[in-house]
């Protein structure tokens, strides 16, 4: 069976999804998990995902995602109905959109008998409350009713957007007040008062200091208000290694510390409307720290650790983001960049189904 899966309710989709997986890695052990996005893709990968079978994998798991991007120039349509067209039995599909309607999907794909559309809505505010009590009553806090509203003033009405934010500060004040049972509404704020205005710059501070805890706190806050600003900040940080690394090159060449931070430089990929050149003074304390954490041969090995998760981290949906971030973290300060034998690049969820 194929699916479709509708609805703003993006929490609610990716536990379904979850599931799914399991399924067919359960009857498929050797699947091959693949995620197709709309917009890096204009139908073609789709269609040659779902129409070959592999040389590795006796069944093929595809998943669309941001389905509603897609454009009239697009051919995921004619993929899709070519596919069920052909009668395979070795490939499934799964929509994901946010649209609360099929209709702007072809009906023969919605009428199909081996399609299934199920749309998945937001939760009554009384769910809502009581799924916040018990996210937070399993990160080991209690919670007052105050505070409650307080979350779900905060975030969008989805359980993707209120999980992340329930982590980002049960994270908080796990660091700040080891001791700390029950979260309240002046704690919401003060919370959100510390937090605001975390960035990639903040997150390559806390790398540059080796503090893990203090990372995997600006990443969970950075999370908790926008998802794809897991994207932004991997290119702030991407970009400041990079920076480093001039830097330090300078340094071995012999040049003064004032003359490396006037000097240091980087070839980014993408149109700048700002000049790359120099560290300026407010940030040369923080590559100072980071030049003494991470010697050459180490930011050499990070920039290239950090090229090859660019990928992996464009594609984890906000599902996997965290726990991909968490790896890279783990990976940059405790190895310096040294990867251990688990391939991060891979499907998480495939990869932890099969050990």
């Amino acid at each position: 069976m194929n699916h479709i899966l509708l609805g703003p309710e993006e929490g609610l989709k990716a536990e379904w999804l979850e599931e799914e997986k399991k399924k067919v890695l359960s009857a498929h052990p050797d699947a091959e998990i693949r995620s197709i996005y709309v917009g890096d893709d204009k139908g073609e990968d789709l269609d040659a995902v779902l129409s070959q079978a592999t040389l590795f994998s006796s069944f093929r798991f595809v998943i669309i995602r941001q389905y509603e991007l897609r454009t009239a120039k697009d051919t995921f349509d004619k993929a899709i109905i070519d596919f069920l067209s052909s009668g395979q039995d070795d490939a499934e599909f799964v929509i994901i959109s946010s649209e609360k309607s099929p209709s702007r999907i072809s009906r023969k794909i919605t009428e199909n008998s081996s399609v299934s559309v199920e749309t998945f809505w937001e939760m009554f505010d009384n769910q809502k409350r009581d799924w916040i009590r018990n996210a937070f009553r399993k990160e080991g806090f209690r919670i007052g009713e105050e505070a409650v509203s307080e979350v779900l003033f905060s975030v969008d009405n989805n359980t993707a957007e209120m999980k992340n934010l329930v982590a980002s500060i049960s994270s908080f004040f796990r660091s700040k007040e080891p001791a700390k049972k029950e979260i309240t509404r002046d704690d919401i704020a003060r919370y959100s008062l510390q937090t605001r205005g975390e960035d990639g710059s903040t997150l390559f501070q806390a790398i540059a200091e080796k503090d893990i805890a203090h990372a995997e706190t600006i990443v969970s806050s950075i999370l908790s208000y926008d998802s794809q600003a897991a994207v932004r900040a991997f290119s702030v940080l991407s970009a400041k290694f990079r920076t480093l690394e001039s830097f330090e090159l300078l340094r071995k060449e012999g040049k003064s510390e004032k003359e490396a931070f006037e000097k240091a430089d980087y070839l980014s990929p993408y149109q700048s409307f700002y000049p790359t050149k120099g560290i300026r003074g407010r940030d040369q304390a923080v590559f100072r720290k980071a030049a003494a954490s991470y010697p050459l041969q180490d930011t050499e090995r990070i920039i290239r650790y950090l090229g090859r998760m660019d990928e992996s981290i464009k594609n984890s949906g906000p599902e996997w983001i965290r726990i991909t971030f968490s790896c890279l973290l783990a990976t940059i300060i405790l190895n310096g960049g040294k990867e251990s034998g688990i391939d991060i690049l891979a499907d998480p969820l495939s990869a932890s189904f099969r050990n």
